[in-house]
């Protein structure tokens, strides 16, 4: 499939059965214009293909501060409906990339995997302490962390949604009581509080970007993370 349609302003990314179309632009004019000339193009290379595409699942989003109102655009003469946010390879993006519904959802899927996991982490399980701890190491925590590189940065209140599922949880499984702090309590497990677990995550994600054999990967820009300019950018954030 080396015929896949080019155009300077649009990325393609493929990834098993989710595919995103990423056009960039100062005015949402011109990423609607981008959009509305590459589409046709796409669409025959998934007729030569025959690659069929579910337009009911096809969701647009602009990533803007400042959102207008797009020009209709169309899939197979279908509307492709602007959304607040979308959910691509488990991961919620919001408009303003601020990642909070996304750790909604987390918190959400936790609780959820918590309450099957409970009788055998809760105070009155038999298990041996350090069998609990595997139990939210290996089952829980991923829960947590997926794709952490990415939303990690978010605010500090935004983060603490999850975090405070964490120390609920190791809290409970130490039967610690009230007046022990959190941090004297993961000191004891010799676990790492959530974010520096996912700041090792991520500092090993970001070097081994240069080893990954992907076109969509190959094409970020490479930057130096310690240089003001860059500041506010994830890897600058959780790999200083």
């Amino acid at each position: 499939m080396n015929d896949i349609p080019q155009q300077k302003d649009i990325t393609l990314n493929l990834y098993a059965d989710d595919t995103d179309i990423l056009a960039q632009g100062k005015k949402f004019s011109t990423i609607s214009n981008s959009l509305s000339s590459y589409i046709p193009k796409l669409e025959s290379w998934l007729k030569r293909w025959k690659i069929q595409l579910n337009v009911e699942k096809t969701e647009a989003i602009i990533f803007s501060k400042y959102f207008k109102h797009c020009p209709e655009i169309k899939i197979y003469n279908t509307p492709v409906p602007w959304k607040k946010e979308i959910k691509y390879l488990g991961v919620i993006l919001d408009r303003n990339l601020t990642f909070r519904p996304h750790l909604n959802h987390i918190k959400n899927k936790y609780n959820k995997a918590f309450r099957a996991q409970y009788s055998l982490i809760c105070r009155n399980s038999r298990l041996s302490i350090q069998n609990k701890l595997l139990i939210y190491q290996a089952y829980l925590r991923p829960i947590l962390t997926y794709a952490s590189p990415v939303w990690a940065f978010t605010a500090k209140s935004n983060f603490n949604i999850i975090q405070v599922l964490e120390n609920k949880t190791i809290r409970m499984i130490m039967q610690a009581d009230w007046y022990i702090r959190n941090a004297d309590i993961r000191k004891s497990t010799n676990i790492p509080s959530l974010k520096d677990f996912i700041i090792k995550l991520s500092d090993k994600f970001y070097n081994n970007l240069s080893q990954i054999d992907n076109t969509a990967i190959n094409k970020i820009p490479s930057y130096d993370s310690s240089h003001e300019k860059f500041r506010k950018r994830p890897r600058a954030i959780l790999c200083t």
